[in-house]
């Protein structure tokens, strides 16, 4: 028993150190520390649990000499709430920040996927672009070139102003048509001031397209002769120099470029213009004199002028003036335009010169701002206009199975009107009717008239009862003579109408 009793009295003097070393402080009301006595109420209770197998009396005789006076612990202040521990604000649905930079294609307003130019043609092609993103397009934004066929445009073209969120705005960029035949392709995006690009589509990548095709132009044009396909044949010059041909459009002395789309000031066009530009200087001019040309009895030399679109300021005059072989010239007509929504439209008799060949000149002066001086010619070309009631074509057509005897007369009415009369030939003849032209078959009549010259002709044709014979007789004023081509699409013009009359 003494034994046991010695080795707990050992092991409760080392819990008593370790005790001592862990216990925290606590202040009585005469100020003295109560750490002692914590500590001896801690090891009273620890040190029963240990004896309670080495017997009652040990542990009674331990407790008794062990036991202290209990010393009540009063705190000096009123405990302090506990903290309570931070915690996280309930979670709420906050917006995915909005695209700063964001593009959308409304429409193409000029020039279309797979519009037709002729080489060197000149065209400007607009698109309409919404700001869907939450940034302000200001005037250091820029339309630029990404990729494909840059066809002569410049690299990258400023914004015309300040573009806010949801306002649209239209983007124009002008294009010179590539020289070889072929279909071409552009593409394009906006690009901000810190030198990143935007576009269009879900990810603001997709580029503005421009896609057309080149093709070669006709050898003749409209009517006898197209001055605006054919302005490279003229000499164009500015009071400051000589102009090459097709030229370039920001060319301080001026330029000529053909325009297969124009977009004029009274709206979009889809037959070609001229833009003639003056030189840059204060009444600046420009004139193109075109090659030697024989007039015929009924031409007329027609045509429009005015401004081009969104060219305010512009204020020009345009002459028309033809040249003889003996040097001395003459003017057929000035006309002044300024920019108002309004073109004029030329119609020159030329029956006067009827006999003689002349040289014509396009001219355009500026009268006001220079870089304003967008002056275009429209379809400026000379017609073949038939004499009033004139007869055209008569054409007959005998034998055959059937043997028959049919024949077609056609009487133009100036450029507006045509009646054709149909006829058996059997015997003493009789009328089966007639018809005016359509439109379609007007125009036909028309360009025939004014490009070949007056003919006679037969034709043989193969039938199961015998050979089919026809006559074709045609009074054109043109100068091109007919080849068989010609005869045979005049024989089925005139057979489809005469049975259109008949039948």
């Amino acid at each position: 028993m003494r034994k046991m009793l010695a080795w707990l009295v050992l092991l409760f003097c080392g819990l008593s150190l370790l005790l001592a070393a862990c216990a925290p402080t606590v202040v009585t009301p005469d100020g003295e520390a109560t750490q002692q006595a914590i500590f001896t109420q801690a090891a009273q209770t620890l040190f029963a649990q240990l004896t309670l197998s080495a017997g009652e009396t040990a542990v009674a005789q331990l407790t008794q000499i062990a036991q202290p006076s209990p010393t009540p612990l009063v705190p000096t202040s009123p405990p302090l709430p506990p903290t309570p521990a931070p915690t996280s604000p309930p979670p709420t649905s906050t917006p995915v920040p909005g695209r700063c930079d964001w593009a959308e294609l409304v429409q193409s307003v000029a020039v279309d996927d797979n519009s037709v130019f002729f080489p060197g043609g000149v065209f400007t092609k607009i698109w309409r672009v919404r700001n869907i993103g939450t940034c302000e397009w200001i005037p250091a934004y820029a339309l630029v070139f990404a990729g494909g066929d840059m066809m002569g445009a410049p690299s990258a073209v400023p914004l015309p102003g300040i573009v806010r969120p949801g306002d649209v705005v239209d983007l124009s960029v002008t294009m010179t048509a590539p020289a070889a035949p072929g279909v071409y392709r552009g593409s394009w995006l906006l690009r901000n001031p810190s030198g990143a690009l935007f576009g269009t589509g879900p990810d603001a990548l997709g580029p503005l397209q421009v896609q057309i095709q080149v093709v070669q132009p006709p050898v003749q044009g409209k009517g006898n002769y197209d001055f605006a396909l054919r302005y490279c044949d003229a000499v164009w010059r500015s009071d400051s120099a000589a102009l090459g041909c097709p030229g370039f459009i920001d060319d301080p002395n001026g330029s000529v470029v053909l325009l297969n789309q124009p977009y004029l000031e009274s709206g979009l066009e889809d037959e070609p213009a001229l833009w003639t530009r003056p030189s840059n200087n204060s009444g600046g001019r420009i004139t193109g004199q075109y090659p030697s040309y024989p007039v015929r009895s009924g031409d007329r030399l027609r045509g429009g002028v005015g401004c081009l679109w969104n060219s305010p300021g512009c204020d020009v005059t345009f002459s028309l003036d033809y040249r003889r072989s003996d040097g001395t010239s003459f003017n057929l007509g000035t006309w002044r335009e300024v920019y108002d929504g309004r073109s004029t439209t030329i119609d020159i008799d030329l029956s006067a010169l009827a006999g003689q060949t002349v040289q014509f000149s396009l001219g355009v002066r500026n009268n006001g701002t220079p870089g304003t001086a967008n002056a275009f010619w429209f379809v400026p070309r000379i017609e073949t206009v038939a004499p009033q009631s004139s007869q055209v074509m008569v054409w007959s057509q005998q034998g055959g199975a059937q043997n028959v005897c049919e024949q077609l007369r056609i009487n133009l009415t100036g450029v507006s009107d045509g009646v054709a009369n149909a006829r058996s030939c059997k015997g003493a003849g009789q009328d089966l009717g007639s018809s005016s032209l359509t439109s379609s078959e007007l125009d036909q009549l028309l360009a025939w008239v004014a490009r070949l010259a007056t003919f006679d002709a037969e034709l043989f044709t193969a039938d199961a009862g015998g050979p089919l014979t026809s006559y074709l007789t045609f009074s054109g004023l043109g100068s091109g003579d007919a080849q068989n081509q010609d005869i045979t699409a005049m024989q089925n013009f005139a057979e489809a109408l005469f049975n259109r009359i008949t039948r």
